[in-house]
């Protein structure tokens, strides 16, 4: 009976705490904070999510395909993920893949198709050469491109405007290859005669962030929005499969006739749903980090104030291959760059169940361009040095900014 009447009390002082707080204020009217009831929805929405990863595990093993979602994926054999996939009605149905390579002497690529309706795409490729500057394709800072007639046809490869990346083996290999002009520095007057054949390939697992990533930073996410019926259909409607895996590049560039043989640690991500709004997004940063112990780092923070105006999410791989889901990061969106403009360097923490990681980064080169029409999303595509824990590292770092309200 003491302990009925003990518990009896104790729920009473919490209903009374809550219902006398006040609605949090949104700073900068964007970034929700924690507010009534937050405490509550916080270990409601943690148990929703262990479940449906629990029902994820066991439709897996049962060989079945379950339902995509937050806390659970309908993919449960990698060959349905690794293609080319349907485009739905909508006419923001998107497809999107997009890599990332470096190393220590100072090249990098960042290149991707994002396939579109009606046979469009955004497009982009930099290479950053030492000694020659950033190299980029003729088209940018304008993404938009026609999809090449042969990969519409066949559906086989993501290509468009002389680049094309293409899956191979699934979770194993893909090739890039470019052959075209570029411009030099984003100089349209200086440009070179580029011609890229790479293999992707990879022995690291891939990261699928339905089933994947930590479920306490999505919990806190959702828990600080007002909750209602219109909110969770929000969810449910803006919703993409969004997975990762990391590998290596190998392969030759020719510049000008002058053939250099690439060595990268590398990065690729493949993300696909009903439809991809730009201008839902209000901002997000995202970096990719490779130390030199071959420890890597998947980071973002992501401000869509529809489904949640901040929520972070990423992985750290260490050099036993073993990966390490993100429960918490200090890199607050509106403490960096809100205004627009990045800064040069920042420092932030990340933090999994096994580890701290202290990061500095410092941009050595930044490239703007535009998604979404060329007009919705402005993107500020930064190459990077990093030290982590000591350890130097290198990368890519994407800035989102929506280009339609700032």
């Amino acid at each position: 009976m003491l302990l009925l009447t003990t518990i009896f009390i104790i729920v009473l002082v919490f209903v009374l705490i809550e219902k006398r707080k006040k609605k949090s204020d949104k700073i900068l009217g964007v970034y929700s904070q924690p507010g009534q009831w937050y405490f509550l929805k916080y270990v409601t929405f943690l148990l929703v999510l262990t479940i449906r990863k629990m029902k994820t595990k066991i439709t897996k093993r049962l060989g079945k395909r379950g339902s995509s979602g937050l806390g659970e994926s309908a993919y449960s054999e990698i060959e349905d993920l690794e293609k080319l996939q349907q485009l739905s009605e909508h006419e923001k149905a998107f497809d999107a893949v997009f890599f990332h390579a470096v190393d220590d002497s100072g090249y990098y690529l960042c290149g991707g198709i994002e396939r579109r309706q009606k046979g469009k795409a955004n497009g982009l490729l930099y290479l950053m050469v030492p000694k020659l500057g950033l190299l980029s394709n003729l088209r940018l800072p304008k993404t938009s491109m026609n999809v090449d007639a042969l990969s519409l046809h066949h559906k086989k490869t993501y290509a468009a405007e002389g680049m094309c990346f293409t899956p191979v083996k699934p979770m194993k290999l893909w090739t890039i290859s470019y052959n075209g002009k570029m411009k030099v520095n984003e100089n349209s007057d200086n440009m070179v005669d580029v011609h890229l054949e790479a293999d992707w390939f990879s022995d690291f697992p891939h990261f699928i962030f339905d089933t994947d990533m930590h479920s306490k930073p999505l919990a806190r996410a959702i828990a600080r929005e007002t909750w209602s019926k219109e909110y969770f259909e929000t969810l449910k409607t803006a919703h993409q499969t969004h997975y990762e895996q990391m590998g290596y590049l190998k392969g030759k560039l020719t510049v000008n006739g002058e053939k250099i043989y690439l060595n990268m640690k590398s990065f690729r991500d493949h993300s696909f749903g009903h439809k991809r709004d730009w201008t839902l997004m209000h901002r997000y940063i995202y970096h990719t980090i490779f130390l030199t112990d071959d420890t890597r780092i998947s980071v973002g923070v992501i401000s869509q104030p529809c489904t949640s105006s901040y929520l972070e999410m990423g992985y750290v791989i260490t050099k036993d291959r073993k990966f390490h889901p993100i429960k918490d990061c200090d890199l607050i969106l509106y403490q960096h760059g809100e205004g627009g403009t990045p800064p040069k360097e920042i420092c932030c923490s990340v933090i999994t169940d096994k580890d701290t990681y202290h990061i500095l980064a410092i941009s050595q080169r930044d490239a703007v361009h535009y998604k979404g029409d060329d007009v919705e999303a402005r993107m500020v595509e930064r190459f990077m040095t990093y030290e982590v824990n000591g350890l130097k590292g290198w990368g890519i770092s994407e800035w989102h900014y929506n280009n339609i309200r700032n």
